[in-house]
C-alpha cells in the first residue's frame, strides 16, 4: 500500500529555534511553498479518499490549501516532543542533558520530552493501524514524522535517520505491507448460482488492491478444460479465474478435474494428468478418498504459500447431507484451509431465504461459524425493494448479507459450462457473417468461439438443427469428449448430411480437436479408450483419419499460421488420437507449431482442421476464415486480449459497487 507523506511549509521562528510540538505561525511565502505541494500531489494522480494530518495548524492549514480541510487529526503525528527546550536556540540552551542528546538523539529523551524512538513509536503504532484494504493514503505531518515513517518502512536505515529529513514542503513515498488476509471460500446454496464469476470478481478487485491472489477449486466437473504452461490440464473456470488474477494458471488452482464421458462414467484428471475412467458409483464410494482428499490438500498448500490471498471455490451445494463422508470440496476443504466462507445465493431462481437459512441451519456448529457472510447474487430490479429483505436473511441467519449483486447482461466473462449454450441457439440474420457451431452432446471447450461470438462482424449461433446449418456461412464442428458417440448421433440426426450438403453449397467448414476427427475419412477406436463403438466413418472433408490412443496430448503451443514462418499465434492442445494422412493422399498442414512440427489439415480456402484448441483467438485465423466474406465485414476487427481485460475490470467494477468490501476485508483479517 503507497502512503504519501508530506511536510509542512517553512515556519516564521528565528533560524536553529527548537520549537517541537508549539503551533507556531508559518511564513509569508506560505501560499507560494504551498501551491509547490499542491502541484506534487496532483502529480500521483491519486484521488486520495484517506488523508491524516497532524493536529498542529502548520499540517493542516497546508492540508486545507491542498483541497483537504477535513483530513482527520491524529496526535500520534506531531513532531518531536523537546520538553524543556521548546522555543528555545538551540545554541542558548545550557541543560548538561542537551550533549548527552547529541551524541544519542536517537534513544535520548530532551528533558521532559521525547526521544527519536519515541516519535518512531507512535509513528509505527498509526502505521500499524491503518487499514491497508482501501487505497493510498496522504499525510501531512512534520520532517521528524516523515523521517519515523521511512524508517518504519525499511526506506532508510535507523542510524541514518536524520540525512532523510526532506526540505519543507518536500514529499516522499513508502510502501506498505499488505496484511495477510485468510483464505476465502465461496460456497454455494446450489449449483450455478455464479460462484465461478464471483470468484472471478474478487480475484480481478485483490489483485487491484495491492495483492497477489490465485484461485483454488479442490475438485472441479466440468468438459471445458485449459493446459496449463507446464501441458497440463485444469478447468477453464480456474485458467480464467488466474487470468483474472494476473498470475499463470497452474494444476495445484484445480488439482481434481472430472471430465464426464458419458451419464455415469467420467475421466478423472488428477494433479493435471488422466488417470482413469471412474463410473459415478466408484468415483464416489468411500474407499481411496482419503488419497484424493490428501493429494488435494498438499495442492492447496503449495498455493498458499505462494500467494495472498486464495480465493476459494466450493462445488454445487454445501448442504448435500448425503456427500458429506466423501466431500472433498466444500466444507471439508474449507477446514483444512482454515479459510472465511462466503455463502453464495441465486435469488433469480426464487427460495433464497430457504435456501440460505437451510444451508446454514443443517451444517455442524463448528462449520457454522465459518461461514461468516452471504452474497445474494443474480438481483433482477430495485435493489431498493430488498432491503427489508436483507435485514430478515440476516436475522434469521444470524450473519451479515455481504451484498447483493445485480444480475448484468453487458459483462461477459467466460462461463464453466455450456448451461447458458441454451441462450445461445439464435437463428441466421442478415448483413453479417453467419457462424453455426454444431451442437454436440458431449460439447467441450466451448470457449474456442468466444471471441467470434463478441466480434461485431458476425452472428455466431449453436445448433444441431438442418435448416439453420444450412443457412450458415461458416460451420465450425467443436471439440468432443465423446467424438465417436457425437459422430454417430450426427450421423443419426441428419446433421452430419446437413454438414457435407451445406459445404457442397460454398459454406465453409472447419473443425477444431474432436471436431477436425470427425472432418476425417475414418475414427478408429482399437482399445475401447472412448467406449463400446471400434470404428466409424467420419464425414470424408479431409484426407485424414485417427486412432484413438490412452495417452492424452496436454501442452500450450505457438505455432505460425500456414506458410507464415513467424509462430505469432498461441493456443493450447488437449486430445486423446493420432491423426494422419490416409495412405496415398497428401495431407497439407493448417499450422506449424514452434518447433516445427505440422498441426491439422486444410483441404481447400473453406475446409480445414486442427488440434488446436483457442486457435479462434488468433486475429490471424479469424482474418482468413472471414476473408472469404468480406461484402459482409462492415464493423472492425475485434482485440479478444483488451476486451478480456475491459470485462475483468467491468465485472470488478460492478461487484465492488454492491459488495461491502471494507466488511469483508474486515472478516479476512480479523482473528478469531
Amino acid at each position: 500500500m503507497k502512503v504519501y507523506l508530506v511536510r509542512h511549509t517553512s515556519v516564521d521562528v528565528p533560524s536553529g529555534t527548537c520549537y517541537g510540538q508549539t503551533d507556531v505561525p508559518l511564513r509569508a511565502s506560505f501560499e507560494e511553498e504551498a501551491a509547490v505541494c499542491k502541484a506534487a500531489i496532483r502529480r500521483t494522480g491519486i484521488d486520495f479518499t484517506r488523508v491524516y494530518a497532524s493536529p498542529l495548524s502548520r499540517c493542516t492549514r497546508l492540508a486545507g490549501y491542498c483541497g483537504f480541510p477535513d483530513a482527520e487529526r491524529d496526535d500520534r503525528l506531531k513532531e518531536m516532543h523537546m520538553g524543556e527546550w521548546e522555543m528555545q536556540r538551540f545554541d542558548e540552551i545550557t541543560d548538561p542533558r542537551i550533549q548527552e542528546w547529541y551524541q544519542d538523539y536517537l534513544r535520548v529523551r530532551t528533558t521532559g520530552g521525547e526521544s527519536f524512538m519515541d516519535v518512531l513509536a507512535r509513528v509505527s503504532d498509526f502505521l500499524d493501524h491503518l487499514d491497508r484494504t482501501s487505497g493510498p493514503v496522504l499525510i501531512f505531518a512534520h520532517g521528524g514524522v516523515l523521517v519515523a515513517a521511512q524508517v518504519y518502512a525499511g526506506k532508510v536505515k535507523l542510524e541514518d535517520a536524520m540525512k532523510a529529513l526532506p526540505p519543507y514542503g518536500g514529499m516522499v513515498e513508502i510502501d506498505l505491507p499488505l496484511p495477510h488476509l485468510h483464505p476465502v471460500m465461496l460456497a454455494g446454496t446450489g449449483s450455478d448460482v455464479g460462484k465461478s464469476v464471483l470468484a472471478a470478481a474478487l480475484c480481478r478487485i485483490f489483485r487491484q488492491d495491492g495483492y497477489h491472489p490465485a484461485p483454488f477449486k479442490a475438485q472441479n466437473m466440468a468438459l471445458n478444460s485449459y493446459a496449463t504452461p507446464e501441458g497440463l490440464e485444469i478447468g477453464r473456470a480456474q485458467a480464467v479465474q488466474a487470468e483474472a488474477a494476473g498470475v499463470p494458471c497452474h494444476t495445484d488452482m484445480n488439482p481434481l478435474l472430472l471430465k464426464p464421458t458419458s451419464d455415469q462414467t467420467t475421466q478423472v484428471v488428477l494433479n493435471g494428468k488422466p488417470i482413469g475412467n471412474r463410473s459415478a458409483y466408484e468415483y464416489f464410494r468411500t474407499e481411496g478418498r482419503e488419497e484424493l482428499r490428501r493429494e488435494v490438500n498438499q495442492a492447496f498448500d503449495r498455493l498458499a504459500a505462494r500467494y495472498n490471498p486464495i480465493v476459494m471455490e466450493g462445488a454445487g451445494s454445501i448442504s448435500e447431507l448425503n456427500l458429506k463422508d466423501i466431500d472433498l470440496v466444500n466444507l471439508p476443504m474449507a477446514r483444512h484451509a482454515d479459510a472465511d466462507v462466503i455463502l453464495v445465493a441465486d435469488i433469480d431462481r426464487g427460495g433464497v431465504f430457504a435456501s440460505a437459512y437451510g444451508s446454514v441451519a443443517l451444517q455442524t456448529p463448528e462449520d457454522r461459524k465459518r461461514i461468516k457472510g452471504i452474497i445474494v447474487n443474480k438481483f433482477r430490479g430495485d435493489l431498493r425493494l430488498f432491503e427489508p429483505g436483507v435485514k430478515m436473511l440476516e436475522e434469521i441467519c444470524g450473519i451479515p448479507v455481504l451484498g447483493v449483486i445485480p444480475y448484468y447482461q453487458d459483462i461477459y466473462i467466460e462461463e464453466e459450462d455450456s448451461v447458458e449454450l441454451s441462450l445461445k441457439q439464435r437463428k441466421a440474420v442478415q448483413g453479417k457473417v453467419n457462424v453455426a457451431v454444431v451442437l454436440l452432446r458431449h460439447l467441450s471447450n466451448f470457449t474456442d468461439f468466444n471471441m467470434l461470438e463478441h466480434d461485431e462482424r458476425v452472428n455466431l449461433y449453436y445448433t444441431n438443427n438442418v435448416d439453420d446449418l444450412l443457412k450458415a456461412d461458416i460451420i465450425l464442428l467443436p471439440g468432443s469428449k465423446n467424438t465417436l458417440g457425437d459422430l454417430y448421433e450426427l450421423r443419426r440426426n441428419g446433421v452430419a448430411q446437413a454438414i457435407l450438403q451445406a459445404r457442397r453449397n460454398g459454406a465453409t467448414v472447419m473443425g477444431i480437436c474432436g471436431g477436425y476427427q470427425m472432418m476425417g475419412q475414418r475414427i478408429a477406436d482399437p482399445d475401447g479408450v472412448e467406449g463400446d463403438v471400434c470404428q466409424l466413418p467420419g464425414l470424408g472433408l479431409l484426407p485424414v483419419e485417427t486412432v484413438m490412443e490412452g495417452e492424452k496430448v496436454t501442452r500450450q503451443v505457438r505455432f505460425s499460421f500456414l506458410k507464415s514462418d513467424t509462430p505469432d499465434c498461441t493456443g493450447y492442445e488437449i486430445h486423446m488420437g493420432r491423426t494422419s494422412a490416409v495412405e496415398g493422399e497428401t495431407m497439407i498442414p493448417l499450422v506449424y507449431l514452434e518447433d516445427g512440427t505440422p498441426d491439422g489439415c486444410v483441404a481447400d480456402r473453406k475446409c480445414a482442421g486442427s488440434y488446436i484448441h483457442g486457435i479462434l483467438d488468433n486475429p490471424a485465423v479469424i482474418d482468413w476464415l472471414l476473408a472469404p466474406y468480406a461484402e459482409k465485414l462492415t464493423q472492425p476487427a475485434l482485440d479478444y486480449a483488451a476486451f478480456k481485460e475491459e470485462q475483468y475490470n467491468k465485472l470488478a467494477d460492478h461487484v465492488r459497487k454492491h459488495l461491502n468490501l471494507p466488511l469483508l476485508y474486515q472478516i479476512l483479517t480479523k482473528n478469531d
